[in-house]
């Protein structure tokens, strides 16, 4: 009897220990399991991690959803590239924003889904249907109600976003109603648009003729050309809007060929080229000879007292109050500005190397894109670089067509032209094509020369993926010289804070006689009169 209680013990001690033995397994599988799950789970995290910047060497690359400590020390591939071993190393930069939603919250708080929500005239609202331009977009949405309302408007936002209807659509409906209130005499504009160069000044015209097509609005452009017969025989006609480079302008009314006591909308438009400290005098002179108010006051007609300043930039104007301090209170100006604004929006190579290294390379980058009918924009520092590198992919059998500021107006016509009309693929140029061409068929930018202001860059980056643009754009950075070093450095320390870029400057004499020359054009040409906006290839680009 005690036997059988012995082994039942026995049995009863065997099979504890199996149990013990099956559970301590059944974990341990469990366990290895789990941790075998994490690392899948790690694994496919990392797979779909957004990159916005990659390199060669993973330890450097930086993903959506990362952030540096206030007090770690940020990693920057680029400082490594001071030495002549880096040559050949590159990375990445694709784009970034945080705000997801704001589209959405400037819609909740402004509440204009539509053009006919601006209680625009009922003419304006059908030629943009006519023009098939359905809703408005974020910048227009902010900026438009501001201008109507009368404030003195800087509108600061992403290239090729659309500024430009955000201040013409206002200013049309404004002269609509003006016209109605009282007489002018001729050569007696009531609004005044003002560029820093030519092909910019045309553009714009150009958009202003088709907005105010058949509403009975008479605009005129004058950038340049053949001033002293002007000055000697005088145009005399009806005039609404007068749109024109900065020195065409300036000379024009100081000689008294248009009457300034009429205007009352002037129009800046790349306001911090034409804030550029080599004309600071120039513009203070011409800004102090128009009334600028506050705010806007009306007579017992109905028609303004003081003239309304509207600024238009892809970057800040870094010399807004020395320009305007005397001028007009600076606080009165109401500042529109996006989120996006100095941020990449398109992707971006950076590729280190030495100058000798730069003609090969740009023949690799080019020919590829000339094969497919892909226009390429080429910008390079100085006006000698444009040429060379002209004659350069001329000899290799590329055609291309050369602009820069230091060029003949003789010469410079139509050379723009050529590009946007598809003639030509390549075009060299300095920063003269840099600022508010509206290039929605480019999708490929180089810069040859990096630039020695961060304010160009980001101008020449907009030459693509604006709204209209269709495929994939990017843009292609060749950076040789420390100094060109010096300034990625601080776009990439910039994108990996997700931060703008920060606006730099590095002194060069070049750039300010290629300005000079940009704004002031030469007097050698008797401009065109632009008839029909429909015919592209005869427009005076």
């Amino acid at each position: 009897m005690l036997l059988r209680f012995c082994n039942l013990c026995c049995k009863s001690v065997d099979s504890s220990f199996v149990n013990v033995s099956r559970h301590y397994v059944n974990t341990a599988a469990t366990s290895a399991r789990r941790k075998e799950q994490l690392h899948v789970d790690a694994t496919e995290a990392q797979n779909k991690k957004i990159p916005i910047i990659l390199t060669r060497r993973k330890e450097y690359n930086f993903y959506k959803g990362q952030m540096y400590g206030k007090k770690e020390v940020i990693p920057l591939l680029t400082k490594g590239w001071s030495h002549r071993n880096s040559r050949g190393d590159h990375f990445f930069v694709y784009p970034y924003d945080n705000v997801l939603s704001y589209t959405i919250i400037i819609q909740k708080q402004y509440q204009f889904g539509t053009f006919n929500d601006f209680c625009l005239d009922p003419s304006i609202i059908t030629q943009l249907e006519n023009l098939n331009i359905k809703d408005p977009v974020e910048i227009q949405q902010m900026g438009i109600p501001k201008i109507l309302e009368g404030h003195n408007t800087l509108l600061t936002a992403e290239t090729g976003c659309g500024k430009t209807l955000a201040y013409l659509l206002p200013l049309i409906n404004q002269i609509m109603e003006w016209k109605k209130i009282g007489q002018r005499n001729r050569n007696c504009p009531l609004g005044l648009i003002v560029t820093p160069t030519r092909e910019l000044a045309v553009q714009i015209a150009l958009e202003l003729i088709k907005l105010s097509k058949c509403l009975g609005i008479k605009t005129k452009m004058i950038t340049g050309g053949k001033l002293k017969r002007t000055i000697l025989h005088p145009p005399v006609d009806n005039v609404d809007i007068l749109v024109g480079s900065f020195g065409a302008i300036s000379k024009l009314f100081t000689y008294g060929i248009y009457n300034r006591n009429f205007i009352r909308c002037l129009v800046l438009d790349e306001a911090d080229a034409l804030f550029h400290h080599t004309f600071e005098e120039k513009l203070k002179v011409f800004l102090n000879k128009l009334h600028i108010g506050y705010c806007q006051e009306f007579d017992e007609n109905g028609f303004p007292k003081y003239v309304q300043l509207i600024l238009a930039s892809a970057t800040v104007p870094s010399r807004l109050k020395n320009i305007l301090s005397n001028i007009v209170n600076v606080d009165s100006v109401a500042i529109v500005q996006t989120e996006k604004l100095h941020k990449i929006l398109v992707p971006q190579k950076f590729i280190r190397m030495g100058p000798s290294e730069k003609p090969v390379e740009l023949l690799k980058y080019v020919k590829p894109k000339v094969a497919n009918r892909e226009p390429v924009i080429i910008f390079s520092n100085t006006s000698g670089t444009s040429y060379w590198l002209t004659l350069f992919l001329n000899e290799c059998g590329i055609n291309v067509t050369n602009l820069n500021g230091k060029m003949p107006l003789s010469i410079r016509m139509g050379k723009y032209g050529q590009f946007l009309n598809g003639h030509v693929m390549v075009l060299s140029t300095t920063n003269a094509g840099s600022r508010g061409l509206d290039t929605v068929t480019v999708n490929h930018i180089l810069n040859y020369d990096f630039p020695v202001d961060t304010a160009d860059y980001i101008h020449r980056c907009g030459r693509t993926g604006r709204i209209g643009t269709t495929g994939d754009c990017r843009v292609t950075n060749f950076i040789c010289k420390q100094w060109e070093v010096a300034l990625v450095q601080k776009i990439e320390k910039a994108v990996r804070k997700l931060k703008p870029i920060p606006i730099v400057n590095i002194a060069d004499p070049n750039k300010e006689l290629e300005m000079e020359d940009e704004v002031l054009g030469p007097e050698d040409y008797e401009e065109p009169i632009i008839e029909d906006v429909d015919d592209v290839d005869n427009i005076p680009y």
